[in-house]
């Protein structure tokens, strides 16, 4: 089964498997290809390819050559989004103005070393307790002249392939009573939004993990996702695990009372399946019900509006407004 060889390769990729279980026939490599590209995990999965080498299995050369390219451009990409992060960190920074990166390349920064430049960046996205107006006049400041910007974000255009969402509002449900509930909790744990890491302001471990779960959500009911995002939480809760602090004391409880706990109990269970995670890593219990449903829709590469309404039916409504 291909979903099987694809999921060992992403644990070949993060370190959590030596080997495949088998060598895959030359059509086989190129449906692996293809789903690591579909799902944009390319260049995390070439690394699993390389380390492939050492066991004797080697992808197809005119393949290995595409994979090759491809997850160089990506590494160039990386590098460009990092140098430009940093900079628009360093502009907030004087001006007095607090700067969280969330998601994107600040995600990345909880893959490691070997894997941070791998993964497929998709923009920069910074959070500020700023007001809008504040924030406009920032993005102003850099010369742009038509400010764009919506009830949540404004957007810096001062690079064409490279898109800068400034988060003034952290929005996340188009269920009202959810979203001001989820508002009050990260403004609660305001001060921790705000965590030095290196170089680099983003939210703390704890509090992140609440973040990517939420996010996760809406995101998956909304507009759907992939198995990079699933690798940005899996990641994420790594980090947690490694340097918890305790800030979060009981996610099951923070989880309820957000409205995310059954779908973060699915996660934890694709968090197993797929990536092999260790159970001492996981924030609540597992449901495979749930987290077999989440990996359907990912696998499957696109949304099934129905199936969510009959999965989801209150939230879809919402989305229908």
């Amino acid at each position: 089964m291909m979903e099987k060889l694809f999921f060992e390769l992403i644990r070949v990729s993060m370190g959590q498997l030596d080997c495949l279980s088998r060598g895959p026939e030359p059509e086989e490599w190129q449906d692996l290809y293809e789903m690591a590209r579909h799902q944009r995990v390319l260049g995390v999965c070439y690394h699993g390819v390389q380390r492939l080498f050492e066991y004797g299995l080697r992808v197809p050369q005119d393949m290995i050559i595409d994979w090759m390219a491809e997850a160089e451009t990506i590494e160039q990409q990386n590098g460009i989004a990092e140098k430009r992060c940093a900079k628009v960190q360093q502009r907030f920074s004087e001006r007095a103005m607090r700067a969280s990166v969330l998601a994107g390349q600040g995600a990345a920064h909880d893959y490691g070393e070997a894997l941070k430049t791998l993964r497929q960046p998709d923009g920069i996205d910074i959070y500020t307790d700023s007001k809008l107006e504040k924030v406009r006049k920032f993005v102003e400041l850099t010369g742009q002249e038509r400010v764009r910007y919506d009830d949540r974000r404004v957007y810096l255009e001062a690079w064409e392939d490279t898109v800068v969402r400034l988060h003034y509002q952290l929005h996340f449900s188009k269920n009202p009573l959810k979203n001001k509930r989820q508002q009050q909790w990260f403004n609660k744990n305001l001060r921790l939004m705000f965590t030095k890491d290196g170089e680099m302001t983003r939210p703390s471990a704890s509090v992140n993990v609440v973040y990517m779960l939420v996010r996760l959500y809406w995101q998956f009911l909304y507009e759907g996702i992939s198995m990079r995002e699933l690798m940005d939480c899996c990641c994420a809760l790594q980090r947690a695990a490694v340097v918890e602090q305790q800030q979060v004391k009981n996610y099951g409880k923070v989880l309820k009372d957000l409205g995310v706990f059954h779908f973060s109990q699915g996660v934890m269970w694709v968090m197993q399946e797929v990536f092999g995670l260790d159970r001492k890593m996981m924030v609540v219990e597992l449901s495979e019900e749930a987290g077999d449903f989440i990996l359907d829709e990912v696998m499957a590469g696109k949304r099934h509006p129905l199936r969510l309404f009959l999965k989801y039916p209150g939230e879809m409504l919402f989305s229908l407004l």
